[in-house]
């Protein structure tokens, strides 16, 4: 989920004439704080005592990655159990066996009672012994794949006590340690944060949206340290706030390398009108 905020301004005073997102009237200029491109608080649904946190502070984390899991270990012996029995063939390999022998003995049987050298009775009973070796088996049958989805059950309720990285990111914050006991009513586990592609979100005078349009690349530059890029209007906001008749625009600004820090403040150089 994309967690997007709105324009800190700090010690910027608002002159008579000036709105939100602009410095001043004449120069036009807009500063804005960057923040993560996409923000999530991870925790776990359900109660239970945290087993392993396998992150640290800061870590980058690839998408999928284990961060974190409660203690599931007897969980863990029943997906062994469920994955062993749904393995072994040994019950349906008899059962298959039981059939052949009895679809064998059956055969026999009916020829020779095409001769009239068996009786009605045997042969009877040997029809009804390879039904029962046929349902026999199908029963084996059905319990290898009952077992095989007990393991599926098993292996989503581990996973359900599993926290993994949903983006590839950087972990901001760790709120719980190994061992603590959590619930979902507790708040967070873990912060995770992607930065690999930053937002710039300000309100600006409605009368500057004209020519802005999604797309369009403006440069930005840091107030307090040497580094400029260039950042794409990704949302121009349809609604202007009648209160202080400013509308909402969200650039995105491309980290890969990450040269860009995440809560400094650009100068966003928009076009004029």
């Amino acid at each position: 989920m994309n967690a997007r905020f709105l324009l800190i301004f700090a010690g910027i005073s608002l002159l008579p004439g000036m709105v939100p997102g602009s410095t001043s009237p004449e120069n036009g200029d807009i500063v804005g704080v960057t923040e993560p491109g996409e923000q999530i608080e991870l925790s776990f649904p359900e109660s239970g005592v945290i087993r392993r946190i396998d992150v640290k502070e800061g870590e980058a984390v690839k998408e999928g990655q284990l961060l974190a899991q409660l203690d599931c270990r007897v969980l863990e012996a029943q997906f062994e159990i469920a994955k062993m029995r749904a393995a072994s063939t040994a019950a349906v390999q008899s059962a298959s066996a039981s059939v052949e022998m009895r679809a064998k003995r059956l055969s026999q049987l009916q020829a020779l009672a095409e001769n009239d050298r068996a009786n009605s009775d045997e042969l009877s009973r040997a029809k009804a012994e390879h039904e029962i070796a046929l349902a026999d088996l199908q029963l084996a049958r059905e319990a290898a794949f009952e077992a095989e989805a007990e393991a599926r059950q098993i292996e989503a309720q581990i996973e359900t006590r599993t926290l993994r990285a949903p983006f590839d990111g950087v972990v901001a914050r760790i709120y719980r340690e190994n061992s603590a006991s959590v619930s979902p009513q507790e708040g967070p586990v873990i912060s995770l944060v992607s930065l690999g592609e930053l937002d710039l979100v300000v309100h600006i005078d409605h009368r500057r949206l004209d020519g802005l349009a999604t797309g369009i690349e403006v440069p930005v530059h840091a107030l307090d340290r040497p580094v400029s890029g260039k950042a794409t209007i990704a949302f121009v906001s349809p609604v202007v706030d009648a209160s202080s008749g400013t509308a909402r625009l969200r650039l995105t600004l491309p980290n890969a390398g990450g040269e860009h820090l995440s809560g400094v403040k650009y100068r966003i150089d928009l076009p004029r009108p």
